[in-house]
């Protein structure tokens, strides 16, 4: 599904729209929600740093899994490492004014935070650590590094989703999301 407004171009994919039916149909305690709203905010740190840094967003793409943030020109060094981890210090930030009210509330932001800051790709730490390689050498080391990186953090991460399936007889989402990471890996160009 595809949305202009102003100069923002918005795709949102048909997949997010049939999730989100499907959470606010069987989600009884609303854990979900509470996932996906620290993920919202997780994505305005990073539009708030944006903003800061005045890059200009020219588009948003909401994927099942993740979201792409298109900027017009591209941020200098520094301003690319805050706008990375805006994201992060957005959830934090939220973790520390919601835990002492309320753990369902700020749980999911401190999960969400340490996630993201793992060095795989298409996460913040990954796009971290990117940057970082690519300071000192070439793309091509940055995409080697990367992958190695990746590949070296989603194989125990995916052994401990089975494990986690296995014990439990349901939680298959630490498999789920170390899978679509793993297939990232793959098919990325």
């Amino acid at each position: 599904m595809k949305l202009k407004i102003a100069d923002l171009r918005l795709y949102i994919g048909y997949e997010v729209v049939a999730a989100m039916a499907a959470v606010l149909l069987l989600d009884r305690e609303n854990r979900v929600i509470c996932c996906f709203a620290a993920a919202l905010l997780h994505e305005l740190g990073h539009l708030l740093m944006m903003r800061l840094f005045s890059v200009r967003v020219r588009g948003l793409k909401l994927r099942l899994f993740d979201v792409l943030i298109e900027a017009d020109e591209p941020a200098s060094f520094c301003a690319d490492i805050c706008i990375t981890l805006g994201g992060v210090l957005m959830n934090f930030l939220c973790a520390v004014l919601l835990c002492p009210f309320s753990l369902k509330l700020g749980l999911p932001h401190v999960m969400l935070g340490i996630f993201n800051l793992l060095p795989v790709m298409s996460l913040d730490g990954g796009r971290l650590l990117y940057l970082l390689v690519t300071r000192r050498f070439s793309p091509r080391a940055g995409d080697v590094i990367l992958k190695l990186s990746t590949f070296l953090f989603l194989l125990p991460l995916m052994t401990a989703g089975l494990y986690l399936l296995f014990q439990s007889g349901y939680n298959y989402s630490l498999l789920v999301i170390s899978l679509y990471l793993t297939a990232i890996l793959f098919f990325k160009h």
